[in-house]
């Protein structure tokens, strides 16, 4: 339930971020300090996750940018099923949140979060990667032509969504969940 209520926090900062705020350069949007209180209810626990970290990086955190730097993660997304239907902005790594790390199976793995530079609500993507087997999954949420920009981003029904490689039912519950938060 925690990790729904921080995907959620951090889509929703992104958003308002985006929207806000220019680009610094590198895809991410300017840190703001900024709270969130979100309700998520799940029928699915779903264990605590944390933030992946690396040393390499400014702060010490892990954003969908640097795994696109990474040769194991970029080959594994280039060969994804469904990769060739994603805009261009999903290549470059558009803006994103940290990296979290998450269990799913007993498997420890990363889930890297990102939506269209500008305008969050309209598309978005989550790739969940495991590190020691190069498996990876996805999910693409791309605003429904004709939709109106103030349509609730919570709400599948307003999205088309394409799912990314051929993920079993947990790994869909996971990255559905982490998408929406229900209302």
């Amino acid at each position: 339930m925690l990790h729904r209520s921080i995907i959620a926090a951090g889509l929703l900062l992104l958003c308002v971020a985006c929207s806000r705020q220019p680009d610094d350069g590198a895809g991410h949007a300017p840190a703001k300090a900024a709270t969130a209180t979100i309700a998520v209810a799940s029928t699915v626990p779903l264990p605590a996750p944390t933030l992946a970290t690396s040393s390499s990086t400014p702060g010490g955190l892990l954003y969908f940018t640097d795994l696109l730097q990474r040769p194991d993660f970029s080959s594994a997304f280039a060969a994804l099923s469904g990769a060739e239907q994603l805009p261009s902005w999903t290549s470059q790594g558009g803006t994103s949140t940290p990296v979290e790390r998450v269990q799913l199976s007993g498997r420890a793995q990363l889930l890297a979060t990102a939506c269209k530079p500008h305008d969050c609500p309209s598309e978005r993507i989550l790739l969940l990667y495991d590190e020691q087997t190069h498996a990876m999954a996805g999910l693409f949420a791309r605003r429904k032509p004709g939709a109106r920009e103030e349509v609730d981003s919570n709400d599948p029904a307003n999205d088309d969504l394409i799912w990314l490689g051929a993920p079993d039912e947990p790994t869909r519950k996971l990255l559905q969940q982490s998408l929406y938060s229900p209302r």
